[in-house]
C-alpha cells in the first residue's frame, strides 16, 4: 500500500466515523422521543478501479418492523374505540348508581312502590299521602335528572366529534405535505427524519379512523377509511363537522340532510361533498365510539328512561273493565263488555283476542287521529298482536272500524260473515263471536287503555304523572307525524299538580268516597306491581320478537343491572385492547426503539476507529516528513 493510499483511507475512516458518531448522537438525544426510529449508516466500499479505497458512507436506514407497525397502527383504533365506550360507559353506570344503592333508579322506585303499600294500610292517614306524593316527586325529578344528564352525555360526544373532526383535518393536511416532500429528491438524513413524522402521523390518525396504508416509491402514503374511502392520496378531503349546540332526545341521526337533527362528517372532494357517517367511512378509532355513542348507545338508555316513564303514567292513569256477557240468539252471543269511561283519546288503545275457524289473534286497535302516521305492529311492545287504527272521537264510531277490521280479519281466517259483532252499549264496548258458526268463533278477551282525564272520571286510575309538554298534560301513549309522545317524557314528567294540591284524590275517586276506601290504593299498588306489561326493545333489553315483560319495577332494575354490565364489559374489552397495543408497541421498539447502552458501546467503537484513522494520517504525515528531508 502507498503512503497516497493509505492517507486516502484514513481519511474516508475518518469522514464515515464523524458522519456515524453525528448519527449515533442523534440517536442517543432522541432516546426518549416515541416517534423516533433508530438510524444507521450502511459502510460501502470506497473502489479507485478495481482497487478498495476506503469507505464510503452509504444509505441511511431506519431500523424497525413493517409488519409489527402496520399491525400497530390498526390495533391503536382499537383501543381508541374501546376506551373512548368505556369512558362514556363508566359515566353513564355512575349516573345510574349502583344496583340497590340509595340514589339508584331501582330504588327510588322501589321507595315510590313501598309508599303505596303504607297508603293501603293507612288510606285516611295525611302521612301516608304524603308521602306518596313525595317518593313521587323524587321518582320524577330523578328521571328528569337522568335524562338531562343523558344528553349532556350526548352532547359532549357532539363537541367530541366537532373537536376529533377538526384535528383530524389539521393531521390529513401536515400528512400531505410530508407526501409532497417525500416525493421530492432529499438528503438521506432528512428523508429518514420525514419518514419518522410521516409515521407518527399515520400512527394519531390511526387513533381516530382506522385506515388502510399504502405506499409508493417515494415513501409517501395513501390513507384509505372504511368502504375504501380516500382520505388521503395525490390530494385530500377538507373535513368539516356542523355542530349542535343544543340535543335533546328527539335530536337523531339520519341520512337525508332534511332529517338529521345532529351533526355529521362531510368531506369536500372534487366529485362533491360526501357524508362520511353515512358513506361508512368510520368503523373503528376515536370517532366511530362517539358516533355509536351519541346515536345508539345513548339514545338507547333515554329510551329505557322513557319506557319506565311511559308504563309509570300508564300504569297508574289507564284502566278498563271488562265483564263477561251473554246475549239471546241467534248471530254472535258470547263475549265481553269493555268499559270506555269517557271514550278513547288519541293514542289510547283497545286490545282483543278472536278466535275464528281454528285461527286465535290478538288484535289492538290504537286511536291514531293523525292521517299523515302510517300504523305498524310496531306501535306496541306486545310481539303478538296486529294493529289497526281508530280515528274521531264517537264511540259509536270507533265500534263501526272495529267492526270492519274484524271482518276482514275473519274473512281472511276462513270464518263466515256475520261470526263477530262490536256494538257500543251504555258506555260499555260490546265484543260478541257467534260460536256456531262455521269452524266457531270466540272472543278470548278484551280490554281498553282508557286514559284517566281528571282526578275522579277514571274510576281507580287517575292521571297521576303528566307529560309537561302536553297540551292537555296527558300522557297517553300518543303518536304524531312528528313522532310518539313517549320519545323524551322521561325529561318533561311530573307529578300531577292537582294531585299535589289534593292528595286525598290518592282514596277519594269522588265526593262519596270513603276516606278509608281501599279501592284505589289497591288499584295503585296493583298496577306498580303487574307482570304482564311488555316494555319496546331499547338497548339489549328485549327484542321486537321477545320483548321484556314484567313490571315497571323489574324493568327499572334490569335497566340498571345492564348498564352495570355493559360499562364492566367496556371497561374488560379497553383494559384487553390496551394490553395488545402495549404488547405490539414492545415487539416494536425491541427493533426500533433506541438502546443508550447498545448506542454508547457503538460510540466508542466509532471513537476508537476515529483515533485509528487518525493515527495513520499522522504517520504517513511523518513518512512525508521524512521524505521530504530526505
Amino acid at each position: 500500500m502507498t503512503l497516497t493510499s493509505a492517507l486516502s483511507n484514513s481519511l474516508s475512516g475518518l469522514r464515515f466515523t464523524s458522519t456515524a458518531t453525528a448519527l449515533t448522537s442523534a440517536n442517543i438525544a432522541n432516546a426518549g422521543n416515541p416517534s423516533y426510529t433508530r438510524k444507521l449508516i450502511d459502510p460501502v466500499d470506497a473502489l479507485a478501479g478495481d482497487q478498495i479505497a476506503g469507505v464510503a458512507v452509504g444509505s441511511i436506514r431506519r431500523e424497525y418492523d413493517a409488519f409489527v407497525q402496520r399491525q400497530l397502527v390498526g390495533e391503536r383504533s382499537n383501543a381508541a374505540y374501546a376506551s373512548t365506550r368505556s369512558q362514556f360507559l363508566s359515566r353513564l353506570d355512575q349516573m345510574m348508581g349502583a344496583p340497590g344503592s340509595a340514589r339508584a333508579l331501582d330504588t327510588v322506585l322501589n321507595t315510590f312502590s313501598s309508599s303505596f303499600q303504607t297508603l293501603l294500610t293507612s288510606p285516611e292517614s295525611d302521612t301516608a299521602r304524603s308521602g306518596v306524593i313525595n317518593s313521587a316527586t323524587v321518582v320524577a325529578q330523578t328521571l328528569r335528572s337522568l335524562s338531562s344528564a343523558t344528553q349532556d352525555m350526548r352532547l359532549d360526544a357532539e363537541s367530541g366529534l366537532a373537536d376529533a373532526t377538526v384535528r383530524l383535518n389539521t393531521l390529513l393536511t401536515d400528512l400531505s405535505k410530508i407526501n409532497a416532500r417525500l416525493s421530492v429528491a432529499f438528503t438521506d438524513e432528512s428523508r429518514v427524519g420525514l419518514l419518522d413524522q410521516r409515521d407518527a402521523m399515520v400512527s394519531e390518525i390511526a387513533d381516530y379512523v382506522q385506515v388502510r396504508t399504502v405506499y409508493d416509491d417515494s415513501g409517501a402514503v395513501q390513507l384509505y377509511g372504511g368502504a375504501g374511502f380516500v382520505l388521503l392520496s395525490t390530494s385530500r378531503s377538507e373535513l368539516s363537522f356542523d355542530s349542535r349546540d343544543i340535543i335533546g332526545p328527539t335530536n337523531v341521526y339520519d341520512e337525508d340532510p332534511t332529517k338529521r337533527t345532529v351533526g355529521t362528517i362531510t368531506a369536500t372532494t372534487p366529485s362533491g361533498t360526501v357524508d362520511l357517517i353515512a358513506a361508512g367511512v368510520f368503523t373503528s378509532g376515536k370517532i366511530a365510539a362517539l358516533i355509536e355513542l351519541r346515536d345508539k348507545a345513548l339514545p338507547a338508555t333515554q329510551a329505557q328512561l322513557d319506557q319506565i316513564a311511559a308504563n309509570l303514567a300508564q300504569a297508574l292513569g289507564n284502566t278498563s273493565t271488562s265483564t263477561p256477557v251473554t246475549v239471546a240468539g241467534p248471530g254472535p252471543t258470547t263475549g265481553f263488555d269493555t268499559a270506555l269511561g269517557s271514550g278513547l283519546v288519541d293514542g289510547d288503545t283497545v286490545t282483543m283476542e278472536l278466535t275464528a275457524n281454528g285461527v286465535t289473534q290478538k288484535i289492538t286497535f290504537k286511536r291514531v287521529d293523525d292521517g299523515a302516521v302510517t300504523m305498524s305492529d310496531d306501535m306496541t311492545a306486545d310481539p303478538n298482536d296486529i294493529v289497526f287504527r281508530l280515528t274521531g272521537t264517537s264511540a259509536a264510531g270507533h265500534a263501526a272500524q272495529m267492526q270492519a277490521a274484524i271482518d276482514t280479519w275473519a274473512a281472511g281466517a276462513g270464518a263466515p260473515a256475520g261470526a263477530f259483532s262490536v256494538s257500543v252499549s251504555g258506555g260499555n264496548l260490546r265484543v260478541l263471536a257467534d260460536p256456531t258458526v262455521t269452524g266457531g268463533a270466540s272472543v278470548g278477551s278484551a280490554a281498553a287503555n282508557v286514559t284517566a282525564r281528571t282526578l275522579t272520571d277514571g274510576g281507580s286510575a287517575l292521571p297521576f304523572f303528566v307529560d309537561t309538554a302536553a297540551a292537555n298534560g296527558l300522557y297517553s301513549g300518543q303518536v304524531t307525524g312528528s313522532g310518539a309522545q313517549y320519545v323524551g317524557l322521561a325529561s318533561r314528567i311530573d307529578v300531577n299538580g292537582a294531585l299535589k294540591a289534593d292528595p286525598s284524590a290518592l282514596v277519594k275517586i269522588n265526593s262519596s268516597t270513603l276516606e278509608s276506601d281501599e279501592t284505589r290504593p289497591s288499584f295503585l299498588v296493583a298496577a306498580l306491581a303487574s307482570t304482564d306489561r311488555y316494555f319496546a326493545p331499547a338497548g339489549s333489553l328485549g327484542t321486537t320478537s321477545n320483548p321484556f315483560q314484567g313490571s315497571v319495577l323489574s324493568y327499572a332494575r334490569s335497566v340498571i343491572v345492564t348498564q352495570t354490565n355493559d360499562a364492566a364489559s367496556a371497561l374488560q374489552v379497553a383494559e384487553g385492547q390496551e394490553a395488545v397495543v402495549t404488547q405490539l408497541q414492545a415487539r416494536f421498539d425491541s427493533v426500533a426503539a433506541v438502546n443508550i447502552d447498545d448506542e454508547m458501546t457503538l460510540l466508542i467503537q466509532l471513537q476508537t476507529a476515529y483515533g485509528a484513522n487518525a493515527r495513520v494520517m499522522s504517520a504517513v504525515r511523518e513518512m512525508l516528513d521524512v521524505l521530504q528531508r530526505m
